[in-house]
């Protein structure tokens, strides 16, 4: 065997160096395996039920006209279209999002944001009140009730609306218990109300505060789920009134918090008097300041898209897209999510589809379709417009994005899918 005999200090020291230099390059590949995930974080949308507007393929011909369903959107009650006796009830869908429920806790995702129309809502959560005119289920005189006895007190619209709330959170209750933190995000379903021109009220604000506040955010439950503590929690200061269009209390609406480097905003789409906008100027103050804290990614979630997905047959209308609604403010809030290298997630169309709008730079990735029903009734070209679906984030390390997003078709029966995968690489 040949020995290498090194006769000098020189000599050994020279020697030394190579070995070390050896050792670096050899242990390049070990740790780019080694790169670890530090967060994993799921998205899904939208999973009430509609008891006027049921998906056909959900439909149980058994059910049809069995009893009535009671939806808080001034019309009262509504003869069962074909959802099953607990669905017409509690007006969720909880075959589809129990499933999804399951899928997320499989993948031990340490949070869930959900983005908006939870409950089927529509009402006005205030005393009850009788409408009068020649319609009075739908007209937009109200009266309050000075003496409410226990029938209007049931059939008012907070009750219905608390009901709603009250079963959705006991369905996500076990992913709590089982270590995924729920972020809410609200919805135009839980701030608006139907028969008021489809407008939101600052009476069903305050129930979205009353119902999901606990959530926003318990800083010690949270710590010991995700395993680290949220910081930087914002929701007590902005946005604030006069800013944005602003005119009502919007803490626990639009709030944010960093995890990490990773930083987290939640909008409100549909706040009282600005119906379709997103709070513009409060996201942009916010994740610059999230950047000079040592941001290096940074997360939106609100209810509707910043642009409409054109899917088959599609009709959009002013309330389907923010870009809808206004093109000059969904062009000025796009621009700010594409500046800070943002990653928008959001619902309220009721269907799948992550895109790049401005062709480059960040992703909207819209996971509407976890239980309402499909935008779009029949097949269309595109298999994932009709699977209920939702988005699993991880973050590396290394500081690697990987966003993949998985589904099941709506027979319930067929294995759940990977749908696609994206490297979110502008970090």
């Amino acid at each position: 065997m040949f020995a290498l005999k090194l006769t000098t200090k020189k000599q050994q020291a020279i020697f030394a160096a190579v070995l070390t230099l050896g050792s670096v390059f050899y242990s390049t590949p070990s740790a780019a395996v080694d790169d670890k995930v530090i967060l994993t974080f799921s998205t899904v949308g939208d999973s009430r039920q509609d008891p006027q507007n049921i998906d056909p393929s959900t439909v149980n011909p058994t059910q049809v006209g069995v009893g009535n369903c009671q939806i808080p959107s001034g019309t009262g009650l509504t003869a069962n279209p074909g959802l099953s006796g607990q669905d017409c009830k509690w007006l969720q869908n909880t075959a589809a999002w129990s499933r999804i429920i399951r899928a997320i806790q499989e993948q031990k995702s340490q949070m869930l944001f959900f983005n908006g129309d939870m409950i089927m809502g529509y009402g006005k959560a205030g005393v009850p009140v009788a409408r009068t005119g020649t319609n009075a289920a739908t007209a937009a005189v109200e009266v309050a009730i000075a003496n409410p006895v226990v029938d209007d007190v049931i059939n008012a619209d907070i009750m219905q609306i608390y009901k709603q709330y009250g079963f959705w959170r006991g369905m996500v209750a076990n992913l709590m218990e089982t270590g995924t933190y729920l972020v809410p995000v609200p919805g135009n379903h839980e701030t608006q109300c139907k028969r008021c021109g489809k407008t939101a009220q600052v009476e069903n604000e305050n129930a979205w505060r009353d119902n999901m506040g606990d959530l926003i955010l318990d800083t010690d439950r949270f710590t010991k789920l995700v395993g680290t503590a949220a910081s930087n929690f914002s929701t007590y200061t902005l946005p604030a009134i006069g800013t944005d269009g602003i005119t009502t209390d919007q803490s626990q609406l639009s709030y944010s918090f960093d995890v990490g480097a990773s930083h987290f905003a939640i909008i409100n789409t549909d706040a009282v008097g600005k119906d379709g906008y997103a709070p513009t100027a409060w996201l942009e103050a916010d994740l610059s300041a999230a950047e000079l804290r040592g941001a290096k990614r940074n997360f939106v979630f609100g209810h509707k898209s910043a642009y409409f997905y054109a899917y088959t047959g599609s009709a959009p209308s002013s309330t389907s897209s923010l870009d809808n609604k206004n093109s000059v403010a969904a062009a000025a809030f796009w621009t700010t999510i594409n500046n800070h290298k943002a990653t928008y997630f959001c619902g309220h169309e009721h269907i799948y589809n992550v895109s790049r709008p401005s062709l480059l730079n960040s992703y909207q990735v819209l996971v509407g379709a976890g239980g309402s029903p499909f935008e779009t009734s029949t097949a269309t070209s595109v298999a994932n417009d009709r699977m209920y679906s939702w988005a699993t984030v991880k973050v590396y390390q290394s500081g690697k994005v990987e966003l993949n997003t998985y589904g099941f078709d709506p027979t319930l029966k067929n294995p759940i899918v990977k749908l696609e995968s994206f490297k979110l690489t502008h970090w």
